[in-house]
């Protein structure tokens, strides 16, 4: 009778582990199509766009409200949270017949008003980053890295917790890092050769992870040591602990996606493991919280957005 009592308890506990890291859907559907999910750092809210990357949505974990916060075109596409989980940045467009032009914003999270840091450009190749906390933003410009004041203001100990370095695509897609304390900058070609893309860097500011077109995902040191190839994957961003990474790994038919699924990978290439996992889903553009271990990610063909949390 004890044991039967014990598997039913074992059971049960399994049952509710399984339950606490299904994926649960926040909102989308074919009709209405939600994609790009980016997780704040305190993990309390998502901010979403829609087909094209036009817009800015914001979800409230509290209370699963949906807010809008602008309906710029492109908007959506590189949006990056403010470390303090108030502010969105980001480089919305606009068209004059075949002209597109860019501008770098800011985005009050709760208010929706913007900051406007830049008049409207028609070359804005790369995307705007914070820096100094939240009290600058920058961009590069033909290899220039021009620095704008937000006019927003962060703590002695938040901007003593962020370290004085940027780091960046050069315009033949290179990665540079410029410490901005000695004001001395390096370019790195970490496979002698073959362009970079997609750099996310961790929260320490330590490690750099990236792609090379055509070819895998990397992590290396900031100073260009320790160089790892991770095998396969696209779009890896940078977990809280600066150790792990979340990335997806996708199959095509050349045309579209035919499968993919989410992967957490430690930086040396160890402990990697599947978190998704499914046959009938292609899970896309994995985020990841820095205060918990709640992740966010796109299911192709839904058109929807789901959150987990990992144990």
């Amino acid at each position: 009778m004890k044991i039967k009592i014990i598997i039913l308890m074992f059971n049960l506990l399994l049952i509710n582990v399984v339950a606490q890291t299904l994926p649960i859907k926040i909102t989308g559907s074919v009709e209405d199509i939600c994609m790009n999910p980016t997780i704040s750092p305190n993990g309390e809210f998502v901010a979403f766009t829609k087909a094209g990357y036009q817009g800015i949505w914001i979800y409230k974990f509290s209370d699963n409200s949906i807010n809008q916060i602008t309906d710029e075109i492109a908007s959506g596409f590189a949006m990056q949270w403010s470390p303090d989980s108030k502010f969105i940045l980001s480089r919305p467009a606009y068209y004059d017949g075949p002209i597109r032009y860019n501008a770098v914003k800011i985005y009050n999270a709760e208010t929706a008003e913007a900051i406007q840091l830049t008049d409207y450009r028609t070359k804005m190749p790369s995307l705007p980053r914070w820096s100094n906390y939240n009290e600058n933003v920058f961009i590069v410009t033909n290899n220039q890295i021009e620095s704008f004041i937000t006019g927003l203001t962060a703590t002695t100990e938040q901007k003593q917790n962020t370290e004085q370095v940027l780091v960046y695509l050069t315009s033949d897609d290179r990665i540079g890092v410029k410490d901005l304390i000695s004001n001395t900058m390096k370019i790195f070609e970490p496979i002698p050769g073959k362009k970079c893309m997609n750099i996310s860097v961790s929260p320490d500011n330590q490690r750099i992870a990236f792609e090379i077109y055509g070819g895998n995902l990397y992590s290396m040191k900031i100073d260009g040591t320790e160089l790892i190839d991770l095998g396969k994957g696209y779009r890896a961003k940078w977990m809280s602990d600066s150790q792990h990474l979340i990335y997806m790994i996708t199959e095509d038919d050349g045309h579209q996606f035919t499968s993919s699924d989410i992967y957490i990978i430690k930086f040396d290439g160890t402990e990697k493991r599947n978190i998704t996992n499914t046959n009938d889903k292609i899970e896309l553009s994995p985020s990841a919280s820095f205060m918990n271990n709640k992740i966010v990610f796109e299911v192709f063909h839904e058109g929807s957005i789901y959150f987990m949390n990992l144990d």
